[in-house]
């Protein structure tokens, strides 16, 4: 082979050899400009993220102030709502100050009329508690129908004094089978009921408990006691001393609140009522009895002649 076949045949070797290349890098810098468009891409798109990423922190600031301002505002609907619900409440209890409800009152089976109703404890007032001067309003049963046990009867009068004067000769029903309670608000029979168990246990303790409207008053046994002819301390046939015998009503059942333990039995305890509820607390007249305590008025007079029975009886 000659030096000039030899020379074309290199140049035709190098001329292909730098189309390939040529192609190679041309398919490089086609791919480096692809990616960098898709950098550019990338880049703006996590440059218009930031942006919103900024706004959103921004809008999520102003959310969550929003927030804070509502739930105070809704905290302070809540105790609007609650003290308007109270208000409400205690309302209910002030325009039922001149009721009682009376359970246990046998019902005829072919039922009653509000008039018999009315008579029927007209004639209990007058034979079991001797006040024939109690003027009674109106009577009648409330509740359904059912045959374990005879309805309720709310009974209203037309004076409060009356009233007291009924809740007061209550005991005298003991044994009956009939208990006299207030007749309070569903919400606030519902505070009573949900503290009976505190009641019960503090009476176990020996300790004297009743309520006041629908606030538990838990006092310890320190006043003097009558004794009786077996020898056991008397107490006006309740659990706690003669000079508190002044009694209310405690409702068969009423929101929980927490227990006043008072150390003196003849302290005078404000009650947990607000403004409008019936003055005092609550007893009911049967086995089971839940005492209250007198105004503050009645328990000085009711303590002296506690005392001056005493003497009395330490003289004969």
């Amino acid at each position: 082979m000659d030096s000039d076949t030899l020379k074309v045949l290199l140049d035709s070797q190098n001329q292909a050899f730098r189309s390939a290349l040529d192609i190679v890098v041309e398919q490089f810098n086609s791919r480096i400009a692809s990616m960098e468009s898709k950098i550019s891409d990338i880049t703006r798109s996590l440059d218009f993220s930031h942006a919103e990423t900024v706004d959103l922190k921004g809008e999520v600031k102003l959310l969550q102030q929003t927030k804070r301002e509502n739930n105070t505002i809704i905290e302070g609907l809540k105790n609007r709502v609650e003290d308007v619900m109270q208000r409400m409440n205690n309302q209910e209890d002030y325009s039922r100050r001149n009721n009682i409800r009376i359970s246990g009152f046998k019902e005829s089976p072919n039922g009653e009329t509000w008039e018999q109703t009315a008579e029927q404890v007209s004639t209990l007032i007058q034979d079991k508690l001797q006040l024939p001067s109690a003027k009674l309003e109106h009577a009648r049963r409330v509740g359904p129908v059912t045959r374990l046990a005879p309805r309720t009867i709310v009974a209203r009068f037309e004076h409060f004094g009356d009233r007291e004067a009924v809740t007061r000769n209550s005991r005298k029903l003991k044994g009956t089978g009939i208990f006299i309670n207030e007749d309070l608000c569903p919400a606030s029979q519902e505070k009573v009921k949900n503290q009976l168990p505190l009641m019960k246990q503090a009476r176990t303790d020996g300790k004297i408990a009743y309520f006041k409207h629908t606030r538990l008053i838990i006092k310890e046994r320190t006043g003097p006691q009558l004794p009786t002819d077996n020898g056991v301390a008397a107490s006006g046939g309740g659990d706690e001393p003669p000079w508190t015998s002044n009694r209310s009503v405690v409702a068969s059942g009423a929101s929980a609140g927490v227990a006043d333990v008072v150390p003196s039995a003849t302290h005078d305890v404000a009650g947990g009522a607000s403004a409008g509820a019936s003055a005092g607390g609550g007893v009911v007249a049967g086995d089971d009895e839940v005492t209250t305590e007198a105004p503050v008025e009645r328990v000085t007079s009711q303590h002296r002649l506690c005392r001056k029975d005493l003497r009395d009886r330490k003289k004969k």
